[in-house]
């Protein structure tokens, strides 16, 4: 498979598990108050709190949520020590 094809594949899974693309969620949360005075922990932890409001009225954008969150955990390895 081409490269081309690969980013289409992987641009079009960011879009159904975040409801974004990748980097242009990580630009939007360095670039926010939350992650500026607080890190990016509390950012994450803001995008689990919005998951559990949305949780029993759109479960398609707590997921989306859910996934963010770990997204931010994993980029800036919070907690994981990369064994």
């Amino acid at each position: 498979m081409s490269d081309l094809v690969n980013a289409a594949v992987q641009r079009k899974w960011e879009l159904q598990a975040y409801g974004g693309y990748k980097d242009e969620i990580l630009d939007s949360v360095k670039d926010s108050i939350t992650f500026k005075l607080s890190g990016p922990g509390m950012v994450a932890a803001s995008y689990l709190s919005d998951a559990q409001e949305v949780l029993q009225g759109n479960p398609e954008a707590a997921r989306q949520f859910i996934n963010i969150a770990k997204l931010i955990m994993f980029e800036f390895e919070l907690g994981f020590n990369g064994r």
